[in-house]
């Protein structure tokens, strides 16, 4: 088949630390075909470089300052590019896949198969996924401008921080535990003040998207714990799916005709 182009698709999680961002691009990523996930922790610039913060007097992970925007930036334009994750690029995450146990997941994969083969055959277009996720992914706007579609995981306060006593610390890493007040002083405060944008009236815990700048428009904002009841894991990730389908769809028909 002659003249096939290729169509790269930048779906963005954010959400605070704990909030689920990487397993569920992990989901995503095992039905996906030809998907790939980058993740922002990819992107810490070396600790020394990092900010202190003085009253812990310990180094700031969850700072805007802690990442390197111009490496991150260069790395999603190469990869909307190519559809692949540049050569160089080292990653401290493993690269498993989170499979979902059910029929439902099945269905899926079988229908993105088919989404895939139909934008092949009528449109020429060959479809890829990228699953970009990360704690500030909307607050660098070079960033979000290389995002096709937004994704924001957003939880009760007590449960984030229950679910990070709960783990060894930031960044995975077994040698790291968080001193004495980080969450509270550091890592909360920090996601509401970089969060503020996002939202109607700047209330991050409970506000509605912001729809009035262009660069935040159609962010889908799942909450899979509202008022004690709990969102199914499948439920959440079906809804992420049908958001990606009804895109990649037009997306690949637009990107045919020129649009």
């Amino acid at each position: 088949m002659a003249n096939i182009k290729t169509k790269v698709i930048l779906v963005g999680i954010g959400g605070v630390s704990c909030s689920g961002k990487t397993t569920l691009a992990k989901h995503l990523k095992n039905i996906l075909p030809n998907s790939v996930v980058v993740h922002q922790d990819d992107f810490y610039l070396p600790e020394e470089m990092l900010p202190t913060h003085q009253g812990l007097n310990t180094k700031n992970w969850d700072s805007p300052s802690s990442i390197d925007w111009v490496q991150m930036v260069k790395v999603l334009q190469d990869v909307k590019c190519t559809g692949s994750i540049p050569s160089d690029h080292v990653s401290g995450h493993d690269t498993e896949d989170i499979p979902i146990d059910d029929n439902r997941a099945v269905v899926w994969r079988a229908r993105f198969e088919d989404l895939e083969r139909d934008c092949l055959v009528a449109a020429n277009v060959k479809l890829i996924w990228v699953l970009v996720e990360g704690f500030k992914l909307y607050w660098n706007q070079d960033v979000i401008r290389q995002l096709d579609m937004r994704i924001f995981l957003r939880l009760p306060e007590y449960i984030l921080k229950e679910r990070r006593e709960m783990r060894d610390g930031p960044l995975g890493q077994a040698t790291w535990i968080d001193p004495e007040g980080y969450w509270d002083d550091i890592c909360y405060p920090e996601y509401i003040e970089t969060h503020k944008n996002l939202f109607e009236n700047g209330d991050v815990e409970h506000g509605a998207p912001r729809d009035s700048e262009d660069w935040v428009t159609g962010l889908l904002l799942i909450e899979p714990e509202v008022k004690e009841k709990k969102v199914d894991t499948r439920d959440i990730v079906e809804v992420c799916l049908e958001k990606i389908a009804s895109y990649s769809t037009v997306a690949a028909v637009s990107d045919r005709m020129g649009y």
